[in-house]
Parts: structure tokens; C-alpha cells; sequence
């Protein structure tokens, strides 16, 4: 018996009605926290927009909104992590988490000026985007599998069995461990 170890980026997106409660749902978030933003940025003639955890830090807004981010973007991290283990359990030997992180709290990659930045932006910091680093445990049998085709098949089965439970799914980087 050969096990395989992959580690995989992936960026899943829940359904607006699995993490948004009766106070607000994420892309409504998303959109205010842009707005804020943006007019901070504006203001204080910054060259980029900052991650949410900055605006926590500084106070430039609400807190109450912040916490709304933050409330969100901790109950779709749970219930993703719980996604994922319950969908490729079956498929891979072990499902390990090396990292979860809430997109909305990660530095975006839109720019100030940018056509759509706004838009981009609001979907940046909506708080059910999450981005996970995965590594995936595959036994085999024989020792004839290549790493390359170790990461495809990886991929491939994220895809094919995370489709279902999320609104999107994105591999963003794979390797062979």
C-alpha cells in the first residue's frame, strides 16, 4: 500500500441561505464594507485597499458592521470545513485543514480605479467566501502513479464532489507533497 499526499488551494463559496440569518445576508455586507472602503481609500488617497482586518484595527468603520462580517465569515468557515469533510471522506483516506481563512479578511486583488473595483470589491469582503489550504491523503495499491496525476485526480474530485453543497469552487494551486 502507497499513500499520495496532495496540498490543495481551493476557494469555496456557500449558498447565501446556508450562513445569512434574519440581520443581514453576506453580499449585503460585502457591498457596504466596499462602499466604506472605498471612501476611505478616496479620502486618504491610499494606492490599494486594505483587508478587513485593517478597518477592524483602525476603527475607520462601523464595528457593528465588522462584527456582522465577522460573525458570518465564522459560521461559513464552520459549516464549509464541515462540507468538505463530509464530501471527500469518502474519496480520500484523510482530509486535513492547514489553513481557513475568510477571503474578506484577506488583502483583495482589486485596485482602486480599476473598471468594476467596486463590484469586485463587495465580492471580496462578502464573508462567505472561503479560502482553505487542504491536504488529501489517497492510498493505492501500486507505486505506478505519477505525482502529477495524483494533483489531477485531486482536482478533478473536488470539483466532482464539492459542486453540489457550494455556490462555487475554485482550485487555486495543487502540489504533490
Amino acid at each position: 500500500m502507497y499513500v499520495d499526499k496532495v496540498l490543495l488551494g481551493v476557494l469555496v463559496q456557500l449558498p447565501e441561505k446556508a450562513i445569512s440569518d434574519s440581520i443581514a445576508s453576506p453580499g449585503l455586507i460585502g457591498a457596504e464594507i466596499a462602499a466604506g472602503v472605498d471612501a476611505y481609500v478616496r479620502n486618504n488617497s491610499l494606492g490599494y485597499y486594505p483587508p478587513l482586518t485593517y478597518f477592524r484595527d483602525n476603527g475607520a468603520l462601523e464595528s457593528e458592521l465588522i462584527h456582522k462580517a465577522e460573525q458570518l465569515a465564522w459560521r461559513a468557515s464552520k459549516h464549509a470545513r464541515e462540507l468538505i469533510q463530509t464530501g471527500l471522506r469518502p474519496i480520500f483516506s484523510s482530509v486535513r485543514f492547514r489553513s481557513v481563512q475568510p477571503q474578506a479578511f484577506l488583502m483583495p486583488a482589486v485596485r482602486p480605479g480599476q473598471p468594476g473595483a467596486i463590484k469586485k470589491l463587495g465580492q471580496h469582503y462578502s464573508p462567505d467566501i472561503i479560502r482553505l489550504e487542504l491536504i488529501l491523503s489517497l492510498l493505492r495499491k501500486d507505486d505506478d502513479s505519477g505525482e502529477r496525476s495524483t494533483e489531477l485526480y485531486a482536482r478533478k474530485m473536488i470539483y466532482r464532489w464539492l459542486r453540489e453543497p457550494f455556490e462555487m469552487v475554485e482550485v487555486t494551486s495543487s502540489s504533490a507533497l
